[in-house]
């Protein structure tokens, strides 16, 4: 199960260490925040990938960093419900 602990939150600031997740969803998220407007960065580093969790920043300019962050986590959602209904519309094509 995935949590998050917040270290830092400024108006355009926000630093999280996310618990529970590795390279694969952290590599997701990051692209999705760089894609969102007023996002100025976005990257996630393992203080030691064995015994810490990966902390996260994010640096925004026109939006608050948690609204952001929400809509990134929109679209990866998006995303994935159009991967399903195209893998689910393939499969009804080939039937």
């Amino acid at each position: 199960m995935t949590q998050v602990r917040i270290i830092r939150k400024e108006e355009s600031l926000l630093e999280f260490e996310v618990i529970g997740e590795d390279h694969t969803f952290l590599s997701m998220l990051r692209e999705a925040l760089k894609d969102q407007p007023g996002v100025l960065f976005a990257a996630y580093r393992f203080p030691h990938p064995i015994l810490e969790n990966p902390i996260f920043y994010l640096q925004t300019s026109s939006i608050d960093p948690v609204e952001a962050l929400q809509q990134a986590a929109d679209a990866i959602i998006n995303k994935c419900d159009t991967l399903v209904d195209n893998f689910q519309q393939s499969l009804s094509d080939s039937v």
